[in-house]
Formats: structure tokens, C-alpha cells, sequence
């Protein structure tokens, strides 16, 4: 086994203790993140080292730290707009330190194509915004014919925040199995 695939199965392990941490208490901590991305760099690093010297060596680190940047882009942007929390953006930018940009962005398609199609629905009808979104379409119906005094107000469900990690493990998994990675 190179060295590399150790990044894979420390990127795994990582995924897995991140995964239960957030479903027992709904926070991945800065420590399992960051030390991460800090194996991550230390991985690459040797890996570049042993293969090609000190050249292989900030080959490697340059690589990490692409993928730290690149990974944690999209995350960041979700970050800032209070559709994703900070654990999980640095989470990402860990999967990026350990796996490179490649794979790092394979684990964020695979990680957002699940919450899409079944983390998404599933909130929705567990959280009944369905059935609010189509009582909301009736009151809009109604609510245009009716004189403005007597129009109803919009009702809305305030949907609890999502516990990505467990997402972003499923995403990695499918990932490192679309690519052969993991048996």
C-alpha cells in the first residue's frame, strides 16, 4: 500500500469519527478538521519527499494546499450564505488537504447530489413544508380574488439545520468507489 492510499483511509477514518461526532452532537470539531488538513499536508508531503526530494516534497504541499482552497470554494459560499456550517466547510477543506482537489471535488458532487435527491425530500416531507408549500399555493389562489382586507397570510416551516458530516461520508464513500478507491 503507497503512501497515498494511506490520505484515503485517514480521509475515511477522518469521515467516520466526523460523522458520528455530528449526529451525537451536532458540531464537528476544529480539531478533528484541522488536524486533518495538518495530516493532509504531512502525508503529501513525505510522499513528495520520498518520490522526488525536496522538489516532490513542495510538490506535495502545493498539491494539499490546492486542494484545501479548492475544496473549501463552494463550502465557503454556502457557509456565508447560512446553508452550511463552519465544521463542515473545514471538513471539506480537510478531504481536500488529504485527498487533492480531484477527488476532494468528486466527494462535494457526490456529497451534494445525495443531499439533493434524498437528504432534501426527506426533511421536506419529514418537516411537512410540502403540505405548507401547497396550503401557501392555495392561499395565493384565493388571495387573488378576494379584496385585499380579506386576504390570508402565508404560513412557512422554519426547517432545524442539517447534519452534513454523515452526508459528506456517504459522498466520499461513492466517490472513492466510483474511482476504484475503496474495495
Amino acid at each position: 500500500m503507497n503512501i497515498l492510499h494511506t490520505a484515503v483511509w485517514a480521509c475515511l477514518l477522518l469521515g467516520v469519527v466526523a460523522a458520528a461526532w455530528d449526529l451525537c452532537t451536532r458540531t464537528v470539531p476544529n480539531e478533528l478538521t484541522l488536524g486533518g488538513i495538518a495530516v493532509g499536508f504531512s502525508i503529501h508531503i513525505a510522499a513528495g519527499f520520498v518520490e522526488s526530494g525536496w522538489r516532490g516534497a513542495f510538490g506535495g504541499l502545493v498539491q494539499s494546499i490546492l486542494g484545501v482552497l479548492l475544496c473549501s470554494l463552494v463550502p465557503v459560499i454556502s457557509f456565508a450564505r447560512g446553508e452550511m456550517g463552519g465544521g463542515d466547510v473545514k471538513l471539506f477543506a480537510a478531504i481536500g488537504a488529504l485527498c487533492g482537489p480531484s477527488l476532494g471535488f468528486d466527494v462535494q458532487a457526490c456529497t451534494f447530489l445525495v443531499t439533493l435527491g434524498v437528504v432534501l425530500p426527506w426533511r421536506l416531507l419529514r418537516h411537512g413544508a410540502i403540505a405548507a408549500t401547497a396550503r401557501n399555493a392555495v392561499i395565493v389562489l384565493r388571495n387573488a380574488f378576494v379584496r385585499e382586507s380579506r386576504r390570508l397570510p402565508l404560513g412557512c416551516v422554519k426547517l432545524p439545520p442539517v447534519v452534513m458530516a454523515p452526508t459528506i461520508l456517504i459522498g466520499f464513500c461513492l466517490a472513492a468507489l466510483r474511482r476504484g478507491i475503496l474495495p
